[in-house]
């Protein structure tokens, strides 16, 4: 697993980067594997009470490689690849997405607002953890 930094996405919350790492690698292998990849995002987030974000992350990550138009290339061991520090920076600032993908305006349009979506069920998911139910809004 990766160092345990942690992605500030406001002043209450903190998700540790290497879980966003070990789901990221998860879903790379699986599909390089030409496996199902919910099922493994399932057992890497189950680890940590957040299995609600499965779909979430295959989502974005499936959203980024199209709006890519290439495959997520994966880091090894504590070394981030230059996608996943990218992704995660992304998450992060969604504002960002405009430096890391030069494509389209509706490109970056659909992946800012697929940042934004995964970063609201990641401060949802982490506050039902917290408090037993999901935050308010």
């Amino acid at each position: 697993m990766a160092e345990a930094h942690a992605v500030r996405f406001d002043e209450a919350l903190d998700m540790p980067e290497g879980i966003i790492l070990d789901v990221m690698r998860c879903w790379r292998d699986a599909k390089d594997h030409g496996e199902a990849v919910q099922p493994y995002i399932y057992e890497t987030l189950a680890r940590h009470r957040l299995e609600i974000l499965v779909p979430v992350f295959d989502s974005l990550m499936t959203l980024c490689e199209a709006t890519m138009k290439r495959s997520i290339v994966a880091g090894e061991d504590g070394d981030r690849s230059v996608d996943e520090t990218a992704l995660i920076d992304m998450l992060v600032d969604p504002e960002d997405a405009r430096i890391y993908i030069g494509r389209t305006q509706e490109d970056r349009i659909l992946l800012n607002c697929a940042l934004r979506s995964t970063r609201l069920m990641m401060e949802q998911a982490v506050a039902g953890i917290s408090t037993g139910r999901p935050q308010q809004y």
